[in-house]
């Protein structure tokens, strides 16, 4: 029973990673909306969510008939300037023209080319990151193009110097006043944002506003696990964390209700706007196939004045709980790894609390391996015990089979009592295993979606834990070890059940060759810990 058990789970596993890759191969690019095709009903075609709907209103913004604004025949004199804001953890480019954000980077990481991250990424000059926009397009060009009167030109934080403040003022010749206001902190990827617009010469006009995040908020980089992550627009509203892929979006599509946050997310890194007061919705659309999302004021005769939060930063779980607001539901492990999130994020702490002290990821990875297998070694020792005891009567269990085969009740009675007689029990091998199955998945995803291990270095060619193994060293080094615990794992069930579990570990080292090489690791150290374990039972212990 512990052969069928252990095949169908590792059956099981390999179905799990094998579907996501095959979908991603098949499936192919994202399809996109070609200019001139008929825009679809978005109340037609909700978004994806995980569990049910919330409640989402759907709705195009129609700019109403009104009188055109008298402007200067120059309606946006003066000259761009660039304020540059570090943090420590980040660096940020704002521009004075629309008070928008040029860019972000984290010096801390870099992209697949060797450089910096920036999680900026607008080749093709659409709405810029933080913009506001209105109803009105005549409006919205005044706020995204005018040039704001800037508090400083330059901001940089440090232990004395925690907190710097950014006010960007506006009084535009059409009435229009606006002014914005950041607030930085030292080595906090949260910015503090305010927005008040005033018109009083266009009350009548009932204006409405929004802040707008986009596009490609997240930076240019790619992960082996590109195909099982989502990776874009992310919304949480009345507890449910809704998936916006680029296909489903026709719209503009609103979302009123519990609204905690509206993001752009990957695998490693994300970005959200949180909305705290005068903001009523939150909100994503397109722009030339580029995605969006923001968060809609609330705005009285064209007046709004509106407080919310700014993150961007990296998808680490101790800082995203931290900081709070949910924002840790932007971390996604996937079905599976949802499930036992209980476990995941104890598994990341263990993680980090041995990292603080080796300061080497690979090596806190092995020693949270040995703490688990303590942890599971009575289980592990009452299931091997229990397989060393099946295979004493084994020979007697094909006896009895072979003399009851037209007779099924009297060989189930017979083996009952084989089985009573020598204080053994069929199942014994099979629940320690099944206890531990959350432990693995869990580990499993915490190892496999982790941003701690990128760029993390172990030892000689690992230079980086969140990739595959360059020379296939430890892949191989798995699969051996588990030839070798095959090997001394008595042989019980059919010859051709033997012969597939015989073939396994070529079938699990290949699989593991494009496996972030921080899980082979586990995986490795594990099955040698266990093969430990398995000899010490098998050929020293008496009993």
């Amino acid at each position: 029973m512990e052969n069928r058990l252990l095949l169908a789970f590792v059956l099981s596993l390999a179905v799990f990673v094998g579907w996501g890759y095959f979908l991603a191969q098949i499936q192919g690019p994202l399809p996109t909306q070609e200019p001139g095709d008929v825009p679809v009903d978005a109340q037609a075609l909700p978004p994806r969510a995980s569990g049910s709907t919330p409640s989402v209103s759907q709705q195009s913004k129609s700019a109403q008939p009104v009188t055109p604004i008298p402007v200067p025949v120059n309606p946006f004199p003066g000259e761009e300037v660039l304020i540059q804001v570090s943090t420590g953890k980040s660096h940020f480019v704002i521009s004075n023209r629309g008070g928008v954000l040029k860019q972000l980077e984290l010096p801390r990481f870099k992209n697949d080319s060797g450089d910096i991250i920036d999680l900026i990424d607008n080749p093709d000059h659409l709405t810029p990151a933080l913009a506001l926009q209105a109803n009105d397009p005549e409006i919205t060009s005044i706020l995204q193009n005018a040039h704001y009167e800037a508090s400083t030109t330059s901001i940089v934080l440090d232990e004395s110097i925690p907190e710097g403040t950014l006010t960007l003022t506006l009084n535009h010749p059409s009435g229009i006043q606006v002014t914005r206001t950041y607030v930085f902190h030292y080595n906090d990827f949260m910015v503090e944002l305010s927005t008040q617009i005033s018109a009083p010469s266009l009350a009548s006009r009932n204006l409405q506003y929004d802040v707008v995040l986009g596009p490609g908020m997240g930076g240019k980089i790619a992960s082996q696990t590109d195909y099982i992550v989502f990776s874009g627009a992310t919304i949480f509203v009345n507890n449910e964390r809704i998936e916006n892929p680029p296909e489903d979006i026709h719209d503009t599509v609103y979302y009123k209700g519990d609204l905690k946050w509206a993001a752009f997310q990957n695998k490693y890194f994300g970005s959200a706007l949180i909305p705290q007061q005068g903001t009523k919705a939150g909100m994503v659309f397109k722009e030339k196939d580029q995605t969006f999302v923001g968060l809609e004021f609330e705005s009285v005769q064209s007046s709004a004045t509106a407080q919310y939060l700014f993150y961007a930063g990296t998808k680490e779980l101790e800082i995203l709980e931290n900081k709070g607001h949910h924002l840790v539901r932007m971390i996604d492990y996937g079905w599976f790894g949802n499930k036992f999130a209980f476990l995941v994020k104890p598994l990341l702490k263990v993680l980090a609390f041995f990292y603080a002290h080796t300061h080497n990821y690979g090596w806190s990875i092995i020693f949270m391996t040995i703490i688990i297998k303590l942890l599971f070694f009575p289980l592990t020792h009452k299931s091997f015990k229990s397989m060393k005891g099946m295979q004493k009567v084994q020979p007697y269990v094909k006896i009895i089979q072979e003399r009851n085969k037209d007779d099924r009740q009297k060989m189930n009675q017979e083996m009952m009592e084989l089985y009573k007689k020598h204080k053994v029990n069929p199942v014994g091998g099979c629940l320690p295993m099944l206890l531990q199955i959350p432990v693995f998945i869990a580990l499993y995803h915490a190892l496999f979606f982790s941003i701690e291990l990128r760029g993390a270095p172990f030892m000689g060619w690992i230079t980086d834990l969140s990739v595959a193994d360059p020379y296939y060293v430890f892949p191989v080094l798995m699969g051996a070890t588990m030839f070798l615990q095959q090997k001394l794992t008595p042989s019980m069930g059919d010859p051709m059940q033997q012969k597939i579990m015989m073939f396994l570990p070529i079938v699990f080292t290949f699989l593991f060759i494009s496996f972030p090489s921080g899980l082979v690791i586990y995986w490795t150290v594990n099955n040698i810990l266990t093969i430990s374990q398995q000899y010490y039972i098998y050929y020293v212990a008496k009993d």
